[in-house]
């Protein structure tokens, strides 16, 4: 809701300690595997789905707490920068509690894959950096599988800050990547639907059409504005195949060789070239 979610086409993309993925949905629809979730919208007779990574900027805090105390999260990122895209076939699941989208299961677990001696710091923090943003393609994904058309996606939450991390968004993604004027999120959403509720305006959509505005910003490390498409030369580049290698990476940390073996996971890895 305060992100103006309230109409097909355009989606939010929130990253704070978890990550969402929130799409309207005209007609409702239920992914059978429960990866995602669907529930009733703000909208009258209208639906929403979400898909969620539990640890989402949660990974990049675990980092820093755990590895580099006292770092400021721009700093992390202006190192994670420095790194080549796909961090030196290097892989982090960010599974660090359990998970519910692409894979619902509070077994799974987190961690880097393919670390070896070449690969630095910088690597470390570029593939967690890549690896939530893979996860909520993994969210995208079935959205778009349960038949909800997605042309935009506008970024919030502490992670949506970075002008590197809305970067890698939108070549993940192959969406154009917005962001608001407002970042204040539920609180804006519970004060639009308050108007809307006391009859300052007719409807949700009609409020969020008159105070949700979309910003133009520019990407610091390219001076291009961040609505650029995957696979291009940048921030984020391209990784060749080849250098993702992390078969049986599921059964390795103890998750199962389902999470493996399960076309979601397997497809985020190759979404890599």
């Amino acid at each position: 809701m305060g992100n103006g979610i309230v109409e097909v086409r355009i989606v939010s993309c929130t990253l704070g300690t978890s990550g969402v993925v929130f799409a309207h949905m005209e007609h409702v629809a239920y992914d059978p595997a429960g990866r995602v979730h669907t529930f009733c919208h703000s909208v009258r007779d209208k639906w929403h789905v979400m898909g969620v990574t539990q640890g989402a900027g949660l990974s990049l805090q675990w980092f820093r707490n755990q590895l580099a105390p006292g770092a400021e999260y721009d700093a992390l990122t202006a190192e994670a920068a420095t790194a080549p895209a796909g961090a030196q076939g290097l892989f982090w699941l960010p599974y660090l509690m359990g998970e519910r989208t692409p894979h619902l299961d509070a077994t799974a677990r987190g961690g880097w894959i393919g670390i070896t001696a070449r690969h630095q710091r910088a690597d470390l923090i570029r593939a967690i950096i890549e690896g939530v943003s893979y996860s909520q393609r993994d969210c995208l994904d079935i959205v778009e599988e349960l038949g909800v058309p997605v042309a935009s996606v506008r970024a919030s939450g502490g992670g949506a800050r970075s002008p590197f991390w809305r970067q890698l968004l939108a070549d993940i993604f192959n969406k154009k990547v917005v962001t608001l004027e407002t970042q204040e999120g539920s609180a804006y959403g519970a004060a639009l639907l308050a108007l809307a509720g006391t009859g300052e305006y007719a409807s949700v959509p009609e409020v969020c059409r008159a105070t949700i505005r979309e910003v133009d910003f520019d990407c610091a490390a390219t001076g291009r504005s961040c609505v650029l498409r995957q696979g291009v030369s940048g921030v984020s580049g391209t990784v060749p195949r080849s250098k993702i290698r992390v078969r049986n990476a599921g059964r390795a940390l103890g998750c199962g060789k389902r999470l493996v073996r399960s076309a979601p996971f397997r497809s985020r890895l190759g979404k890599l070239s």
